[in-house]
């Protein structure tokens, strides 16, 4: 399993509109994110301060790749709600080093 973390940042004042948005994700992103071999993916949110966490089943790749229509789609809809960059208002994210990983369910019981 693969697992990288990152934070983001909302504008000010999106909080609750941002929380409405993730709960009531598109079905269609989910199959997208299952698709793309996302096993896990949560969000937290400090104030303003997204943490992002995700797990899936292959490798990342180093080089971004232009969105797909939907992720393209996505990111218009929450660019009012979050600092964004490019042409496609990608989030701006700060990738997180891991620094511990605990798994319990990797350790043989006896």
């Amino acid at each position: 399993m693969y697992r990288r973390a990152w934070t983001m940042q909302l504008r000010e004042g999106a909080e609750t509109a941002y929380e409405e948005a993730h709960a009531n994700l598109w079905p269609e992103m989910r199959a997208q994110m299952r698709a793309n071999g996302i096993q896990r993916f949560y969000l937290y949110r400090s104030g303003r301060t997204i943490f992002a966490f995700q797990e899936r089943d292959r490798p990342f790749t180093g080089t971004p790749a232009p969105p797909s229509d939907l992720t393209a789609r996505w990111w218009r809809e929450m660019a009012p709600l979050m600092e964004t960059e490019g042409a496609y208002h990608q989030p701006v994210q700060t990738p997180l080093r891991e620094v511990f990983a605990l798994d319990t369910s990797m350790e043989a019981t006896s």
